[in-house]
């Protein structure tokens, strides 16, 4: 086995530990969105939230960090789509925000 061959192996793990990684924090993310819209008596729809942006940003330390955006829409009259977003700074969810929506 030639060293280049083992280094495309080594390249080839580590993207996949990036995306088994990647996959986590987007579950993470949906599960508080999912759990978010039941307090406020709101459903998500289409059980899926979306990566919008990702980017390297400085946290609140002045540290550079992954910061990640997810959409997702909602209703909470059954007739309406609202859309809402929630902000990740590495593996914390800093923010989540609704759009207005009627009651």
């Amino acid at each position: 086995m030639l060293l280049s061959d083992v280094f495309i192996v080594l390249l080839l793990i580590l993207f996949a530990w990036l995306w088994w990684i990647d996959r986590g924090l987007k579950q993470m993310a949906y599960k508080r969105c999912k759990q978010y819209c039941e307090d406020s008596n709101l459903q998500l729809l289409d059980d899926n939230i979306q990566v919008h942006t990702t980017r390297l940003k400085k946290n609140t330390r002045g540290h550079w960090q992954l910061y990640r955006c997810f959409v997702f829409e909602f209703t909470s009259t059954q007739e309406q789509r609202y859309q809402g977003r929630l902000e990740m700074m590495g593996n914390t969810i800093s923010n989540i925000e609704l759009s207005p929506y009627r009651i």
